[in-house]
């Protein structure tokens, strides 16, 4: 879908404390041969003040308050959330509408997994462009993945996971940056990669902690093919990467930086890059090896990384990249106008 006055007026993030990869394989958490295939030199490890909400608060604000926008005229907050979000029977996008809004607008939480936020986007705009539709919209996401639930060195094959968030303020009056157009694609025929062959179950089980997400996926292949599986991945994304460029007015391979997912090298290559033609040495990686894979947190928070670092300029097209298990996958073509002063 093309865009033609929806514009990025502000972002933020809050990653905690990295620690050096070095120490997980010093301590036998982690292997060098994954380390190897990952790249991964830093991951973000969330402190004891360091909750999922709080750390969105922190975003959020940051986001806001980086904008031309008041808590008022925002009128829409999404919050993405991937796995706990700090506590069972509540609804943290309530908190964060409070914390950061004062209360103005709505909230909703969104269950994408890693393609909250990017996918909400596709949420967003038709809001704000609704008649009557407010200024502005904040999309939110933060993710903490603590023991015992998860062993962050090892819950799935190819990636580390970090804890942190981030956030990115849509509004139709002005930004850095223009939403040029943007395509989500999805294949449902995949969500067993994330179930396996697990039951449902009338509450969380510790016995089934810590989490092992690449044994779930590997039971799912008993079902499915393994190359079937990953020519539906390449099809999806290529399908959402081309719809996202063509309605951007340009091909795929055309933008100056692609925003990616914060996986290892290796398998960042064969789900992402390869399938689209793209080199790692265009994209965010290098940044996400020193944070981690922050679920639905990775993409804004690289992007307001890209801002502050002034590793873009005025006329550069990025290409936002969400990938998400369900399967979803979700581009987006920005087009910087202009850097702004923070």
């Amino acid at each position: 879908m093309r865009h033609d006055d929806i514009y990025i007026a502000g972002t933020g993030s809050y990653f905690p404390k990295a620690v050096p990869v070095d120490d997980a394989i010093v301590s036998g958490r982690y292997d060098e041969v994954a380390r190897r295939a990952s790249g991964q030199r830093w991951v973000t490890i969330a402190g004891d003040g360091d909750s999922q909400p709080e750390m969105a608060v922190r975003a959020g604000r940051s986001a806001l308050a980086r904008s031309s926008h008041e808590a008022g005229s925002v009128g829409l907050l999404l919050h993405a959330v991937a796995v706990y979000s700090g506590l069972d029977g509540w609804n943290s996008a309530s908190y964060l509408q409070n914390e950061i809004l004062d209360g103005a607008g709505i909230a909703f939480e969104v269950r994408q997994v890693s393609n909250g936020a990017v996918g909400a986007v596709e949420l967003a705009v038709p809001f704000l462009r609704a008649p009557g539709g407010p200024d502005a919209a904040l999309i939110t996401a933060a993710e903490r993945f603590a023991e015992p639930a998860w062993d962050r060195w090892r819950a799935d094959a190819g990636l580390v996971f970090g804890d942190g968030a981030s956030a990115m303020l849509l509004s139709t009056r002005s930004g850095f940056a223009r939403l040029l157009s943007s395509a989500t694609e999805s294949a449902a025929e995949l969500e067993g990669l994330h179930r396996g062959d697990a039951p449902f179950l009338p509450c969380p089980d510790p016995a089934a902690y810590p989490l092992d997400l690449h044994s779930r996926a590997m039971e799912f292949t008993d079902r499915m093919e393994l190359e079937e599986i990953r020519e539906i991945g390449r099809r999806g994304l290529r399908r959402a990467a081309e719809r996202a460029a063509t309605d951007a007015g340009m091909a795929v391979g055309d933008a100056s930086v692609y925003v990616v997912p914060n996986f290892g090298a290796a398998l960042l290559r064969s789900q992402v890059l390869d399938p689209l033609g793209v080199p790692l040495e265009r994209t965010t990686h290098s940044w996400g090896a020193e944070i981690g894979h922050v679920g639905a947190s990775d993409q804004f928070g690289a992007l307001n990384h890209l801002v502050e670092q002034k590793q873009v300029a005025p006329g550069d097209r990025v290409m936002v990249i969400g990938v998400g298990g369900g399967f979803n996958w979700t581009c987006l073509v920005l087009e910087i106008t202009g850097l702004p002063a923070w």
